[in-house]
């Protein structure tokens, strides 16, 4: 087991008790008992660009310094960690478009190490055809045994589901179940033992399937019910929103978007859809001009490299910050893996915006 020093500096004062309603925040108490040190308590790092342009206190909760280089080494590692010799051995597989796929990679990597050889695995990762090629070439790299399958990634998760039922295989989902949802809660017990009591207000989150609000939006719920929990999503795929207010998953359509972590459908029946139901304050949709400046602008400004899902929640803080003027936020920057395609990608369409905007 991993010594516990990091565990009881961030559950100081709480107990089970203040959370057991929920298994998502008890598994986040777990995961701060296991995930430490095979993963990073992250800085919590004060934004001036960001608090001046909101008036301010403005944090950036840096998961781009993630062990993988997001917060997805949460989840899989305590997810990955949890589990028995016999469900290693018979296999694990998964499906990803790039960091779960990562973060689960790492997390299988740890277990010789730490339990015995007799723990090694052969991770089995699935990705839909349109995944990119320079993700596909970094996770061989890493190890994987790649199988593309379906167009987007509820296609490729339905067949990696498939495939681990019928062969006996261990799965292990990039966000629907509590285990992983529940590592991701980890950051908020970081958030709220990096701030003096009583600081934090409101804390933006970028959304895919769920796993990482659900996470910390139950922690928050069971020990700290007055900060707001602010969902952000990119408007050309915001599938989680629509289908809280349906009251039920629905299968929509996505458009390209610079978000990829957050892009695509979320699995029937997810056990993430309640929390988003329950727990989740207000939602916020960004166009991609707006998630290009945010990434730009921040780079520029501090020299802080971030993805588009990380540009999601920073954008949502610009699009909002009338809102939170005087006030002290947290942002959740999910992920720094970015290729130089990409971010010349971003650069382009803010720049292209700004021209357009000056001219009209």
């Amino acid at each position: 087991m991993i010594p516990l020093g990091i565990a009881e500096s961030l559950t100081r004062g709480w107990t089970l008790a203040d959370v057991v309603s929920s298994p998502i925040a008890s598994e986040a108490f777990a995961a701060s008992r296991r995930i430490y040190p095979a993963v990073k308590k992250t800085e919590l790092y004060r934004s001036s660009w960001l608090s001046d342009k909101g008036g301010c206190d403005a944090y950036l909760k840096l998961e781009n310094q993630q062990v993988t280089g997001s917060f997805k080494a949460r989840g899989a590692t305590h997810k990955v960690l949890s589990l028995e010799l016999d469900a290693v051995r018979k296999g694990l597989v998964t499906c990803s478009t790039g960091n779960h796929a990562l973060a689960f990679l790492h997390a299988c990597s740890l277990l010789p190490s730490l339990r015995g050889p007799e723990w090694a695995a052969s991770p089995l990762v699935y990705l839909p055809v349109t995944v990119s090629s320079a993700k596909a070439s970094m996770l061989r790299e890493q190890g994987a045994q790649l199988v593309m399958h379906g167009d987007d990634s509820v296609e490729a998760e339905r067949e990696a589901r498939r495939v681990a039922d019928e062969r006996g295989m261990t799965y292990v989902s990039p966000y629907n179940d509590p285990q992983v949802a529940g590592g991701q809660g980890t950051i908020a017990l970081e958030l709220l033992s990096q701030l003096p009591a009583g600081k934090l207000d409101a804390v933006f989150v970028p959304v895919g399937g769920g796993g990482l609000i659900s996470g910390i939006s139950s922690v928050l719920a069971g020990v700290r019910p007055r900060v707001r929990v602010i969902a952000c999503q990119p408007a050309n795929s915001c599938v989680m929103m629509h289908s809280v207010r349906a009251g039920r998953i629905l299968d929509l359509p996505s458009e390209d978007t610079l978000s990829d972590g957050t892009a695509g459908g979320v699995e029937e029946m997810s056990i993430t859809l309640q929390p988003c139901c329950d727990l989740v304050d207000d939602w916020v949709t960004v166009e991609e001009h707006q998630i290009a400046a945010a990434m730009v602008g921040l780079k520029e400004a501090e020299g802080v490299s971030v993805e588009g899902s990380a540009g999601v929640g920073l954008a949502s803080f610009l699009k909002s910050k009338e809102r939170w003027r005087g006030k002290s936020v947290a942002i959740v920057c999910c992920g720094g893996n970015i290729s130089q395609e990409t971010y010349a990608k971003a650069e382009q369409i803010a720049r292209t915006y700004t021209n357009y905007s000056e001219t009209s």
